[in-house]
Formats: C-alpha cells, sequence, structure tokens
C-alpha cells in the first residue's frame, strides 16, 4: 500500500481521528518537499499563530451576549450585545466579532465536541465589558459585568469534515498525477513530482483554488487569500496597500505578457522588472509597506497568482 492509498483509507475510515490522519499527511509533505502542506498540517495540528492566516472554513461570526448589573440588585442576564451599534468600540474589533477566527488545534476541536453535548460553544471575549462598562444600557444605569460570545457547534464540525474531505482530495489528485509519489527512495518504482505541481495541487484541493499568504507590513502581520490567475483579489491586496490604478494596470500587462514561470521566484522579465520598480518606490515611501517587507509582499502574491 502506497502512502497515498494509506491517508485516502484513513480519510475515508470515520474510525481513523483526523490528528493521525494529518501526521501521514506530514510525512507525505516531507517527502514531497512540499513546505505550504507542510504548514497547513502543522497550524491544523498544532493551532493557528496569530501572525497565519486562518482558512475560510475556520472564521464565522460571534453572537456576543452580556450580563449587565444595575440599582438596588437589579440586572439583565444574557442580553444580547449588538457589536454594530457599538461606535466606541474601533472597527477591527468590531470586525473580530463578525469574523471570528478559530485558531484551535483539530485535535482540540474534536475534543471540546466530544466532551460537549450542547448544541451552543462559547468563547471569551476579552476585555470587552470592561470597554462597555455603562455606555449601551438605559443612559448608564447598567454597567456591562461580563460578556462572551457564542456559535453553534456545528461550526467546529464543519471544520473536521472539511479538513478530512480536503486531505481526501489532495490524496486522490496526487494520486492521479503521480500515484507513487511520496513513496521511499529506494522503490524503483518511485514517481517524482516538483514541488510546484504539488502546491499547485494543495492549493486547488485544499484551499479551494486559493492560498493563504503571509506578509509583513510596518511589523504588523498581514494575512490574504489569492486564488490561482485571481488577478483582481490581488489587486484588491495591491490597492489595500497603497498601490495606484496605473501601477497595477503595468502589472497586468506584464502577467499578460510574460510566460508562466514553472519555479517560485523565478518570474519574467516584464514582472521582475515591475517587482524591482514598486520596491524601490515603497523604499521611498511611495506606498503603505516598507521595501523589505514590499519584496515579500510581492514575491508571494505573485507566485500564489501564478499556483506556485
Amino acid at each position: 500500500m502506497t502512502i497515498l492509498e494509506d491517508i485516502q483509507n484513513a480519510a475515508v475510515d470515520g474510525k481513523t481521528d483526523l490528528a493521525t490522519i494529518l501526521r501521514k499527511c506530514k510525512l507525505l509533505a516531507v517527502r514531497l518537499d512540499s513546505k505550504p502542506l507542510e504548514d497547513w498540517v502543522i497550524w491544523e495540528s498544532n493551532g493557528y499563530p496569530e501572525n497565519v492566516g486562518v482558512p475560510t472554513y475556520r472564521i464565522w461570526s460571534l453572537e456576543v451576549l452580556g450580563d449587565f448589573a444595575g440599582p438596588f440588585g437589579s440586572g439583565i442576564k444574557n442580553a444580547r450585545i449588538p457589536i454594530g451599534l457599538l461606535t466606541f468600540i474601533s472597527e477591527k474589533t468590531k470586525r473580530s466579532y463578525e469574523c471570528w477566527e478559530c485558531r484551535q488545534s483539530i485535535a482540540s476541536i474534536e475534543e471540546t465536541l466530544s466532551q460537549s453535548e450542547s448544541d451552543r460553544l462559547t468563547v471569551s471575549t476579552g476585555a470587552l465589558a470592561t470597554v462597555i462598562g455603562t455606555k449601551l444600557y438605559q443612559d448608564g444605569i447598567y454597567n456591562c459585568i461580563h460578556t462572551w460570545g457564542e456559535f453553534g457547534r456545528g461550526h467546529l464540525t464543519e471544520v473536521v469534515n472539511t479538513v478530512r474531505n480536503r486531505i481526501l482530495d489532495f490524496a486522490l489528485a496526487m494520486e492521479k498525477e503521480a500515484p507513487t509519489a511520496g513513496e521511499r527512495q529506494d522503490i524503483s518504482t518511485t514517481q517524482t513530482i516538483e514541488p510546484a505541481k504539488v502546491t499547485q495541487i494543495f492549493n486547488t484541493t485544499v484551499y479551494g483554488g486559493a492560498a493563504n499568504v503571509v506578509g509583513s507590513a510596518n511589523e504588523s502581520p498581514i494575512s490574504f487569500y489569492i486564488g490561482t490567475k485571481d488577478f483582481s483579489a490581488m489587486e484588491q491586496v495591491l490597492v489595500e496597500k497603497g498601490v495606484t490604478s496605473a501601477d497595477i494596470a503595468q502589472l497586468k500587462e506584464a502577467l499578460d505578457s510574460d510566460p508562466t514561470p514553472t519555479t517560485p521566484g523565478k518570474f519574467g522579465p516584464k514582472v521582475a522588472t515591475w517587482m524591482g520598480g514598486m520596491v524601490e518606490k515603497a523604499a521611498h515611501g511611495g506606498w503603505q509597506i516598507g521595501a523589505g517587507a514590499a519584496g515579500n509582499l510581492l514575491a508571494q502574491l505573485i507566485k500564489t497568482y501564478y499556483g506556485l
């Protein structure tokens, strides 16, 4: 049995826990020399660190609730807190509740599902109660003493199912491309496959045609999802970082003119020239990112655009 067949059988067999399947995938990632696959397996196994963007299947909204204390022992319990109406908190804080990111490891998620019988699960909202204070209800009469976020357990179930299904999709797609890829090198029938091709298959099957890319701008982590050949998504990221429409149009022309590269980092002449010019502009304050971060961001963006 090949390692790809082993992973397929484990993914189909509901009795095999997902943490075990992910360990098999980590072995496969090392043998295939696939950094994107290995990173994804590590993050799903150990949890997503704060400087890494989580996949879209791990993002959903929270219903924020709170308890409020009033005079003479009065109070309000389990009151729904309309986050959108809290004008005194930042937009970034609002988005953290409207698009909550699940960073738990798969093992932790499976443990939560096995231990909890409730249809509703809770998460911490940090110091939100202190921030709200007396600003929300009854002209300052009621003071917020505790807040929390709730979501349906179905979201966690869907994360587990999605990871299992995408592992299966990846293993099946890899088998079609190279049935013995990932086997030990001493087996004469072992097929080799370029890491760039593995990355392309990975992006399509695991991220649904999009890749998770992390760059750094002004020492603050940024993350985004760019699909292969999805110029509009890449354009949106560039616009958000202050790149002008004229520069973006030049990039589009360069991408259309240059041949598609087969090796990450080895772009065509027009794309490479455009990147050099943009890094120089960043060095002189031409857009909202430093020169070092600009080079990394552009390289990651364009690699992902090409599916490398």
